[in-house]
C-alpha cells in the first residue's frame, strides 16, 4: 500500500477531529484531553480518546484506542500507509504501538512538555529509555532463561 495522499487542508481538518475528540471526551468525565484519528486513503480507519478514566486502564490513551480499532476494522495490524492524527504528541507507547502497525506518518498539535502541565509523564518517560535498565527509576533486571529463548527458536520453525 503506498503513503495516502492529503492536502495540507485534510490534515488539518484530521488533527482538528483529534482535537475536538479531545475536548467531547474530557468534558465527558473520559479521561485526560486527548484525542486521535487513524486515516488511510482518505477514510477514517479508527479514533481514539484517553479513557484511563472511565475504564481505569492506564493503557487507555487516545492514539493506542485508535490503533486498536483501526486493525480492528482492517481486519489486520498493518496499517502501512496510515496517518495517525493526535491532539498531543505520543508517548513512547503509543509511538512503540505505532512502529508495530507500521502507521506511515503522525502529526501531533501539542508537545510533550506542553503536556507536563496536566501532570503528563511523557517526557521523564523518553528521559529514562538511554539509561541502562537496571538503573531507570523502574529498573529493569535481565534475567537469562535458556527455556524462553527456546520460545523464540519455536517461534522461527513455524
Amino acid at each position: 500500500m503506498t503513503m495516502s495522499t492529503t492536502t495540507d487542508e485534510d490534515d488539518m481538518a484530521y488533527l482538528r477531529r483529534a482535537v475536538d475528540l479531545s475536548f467531547a471526551q474530557m468534558r465527558a468525565g473520559a479521561g485526560k484531553p486527548f484525542g486521535a484519528v487513524l486515516v488511510r486513503d482518505g477514510a477514517v480507519l479508527g479514533e481514539g480518546w484517553n479513557a484511563i478514566v472511565a475504564t481505569n486502564d492506564p493503557t487507555a490513551h487516545a492514539e493506542i484506542m485508535a490503533v486498536r480499532r483501526a486493525c480492528e476494522a482492517v481486519g489486520s495490524a498493518d496499517l502501512t500507509g496510515a496517518t495517525l492524527y493526535a491532539s498531543g504528541e505520543p508517548c513512547p507507547m503509543c509511538l512503540g504501538a505505532m512502529f508495530l502497525a507500521k502507521v506511515s506518518r503522525c502529526l501531533y498539535a501539542t508537545t510533550k512538555e506542553e503536556a507536563t502541565r496536566i501532570g503528563n509523564m511523557t517526557e521523564a518517560i523518553y528521559a529514562e529509555y538511554p539509561k541502562p535498565p537496571a538503573q531507570r527509576s523502574l529498573p529493569c533486571i535481565h534475567v537469562p532463561m535458556e527455556e524462553a529463548s527456546r520460545a523464540f527458536d519455536e517461534w522461527l520453525v513455524r
